[in-house]
């Protein structure tokens, strides 16, 4: 059975030149060509391909009149890159997306279904994505958008 998404969390390192070893089951699902995009929070968002242009297709359909949609596409744009593996299966994050995702040494790849990211583990462990309180907290507002309640 082949698998489709990015499921789990792993825990890798960033070495002092930015390079990270994406994990084996993720490296399989992303292919040669990938995104890397900074997310809304201190991570940054690792694409396949054919996911970031799944997005950007809708994206590029919001209005160039809108002054927001401007702004919106301007700060995706400007702060994704193409990603690349070197020669030993290593990704090198660029320095400024680093310094954006507050990357130290120590980091969590976590699957996010059509997508991973890649956080510092502190700054993970801060945000408690992994705790049942957070997961019932945020299932009760998402069960009320799914049944269509507004509120």
């Amino acid at each position: 059975m082949a698998m489709k998404g990015f499921l789990s969390q792993f825990d890798v390192t960033i070495d002092d030149k930015g390079r990270v070893r994406i994990p084996a089951k993720f490296k399989a699902q992303l292919g040669e060509d990938f995104v890397i995009a900074c997310g809304s929070s201190a991570c940054l968002k690792i694409y396949p391909m054919d996911k970031w242009e799944k997005l950007t297709a809708q994206v590029d359909q919001l209005s160039e009149f809108d002054e927001d949609a401007e702004q919106f596409k301007r700060t995706l744009y400007t702060n994704a890159s193409f990603g690349e593996f070197d020669a030993a299966g290593r990704v090198l994050i660029p320095k400024r997306y680093r310094a954006y995702a507050e990357l130290k040494k120590d980091l969590i790849a976590s699957g996010v279904g059509d997508h991973f990211e890649l956080w510092d583990a502190e700054n993970w462990q801060k945000g408690d994505y992994a705790s049942l309180a957070k997961r019932r907290d945020l299932q009760k507002g998402i069960a009320a958008k799914l049944s269509g309640d507004k509120a």
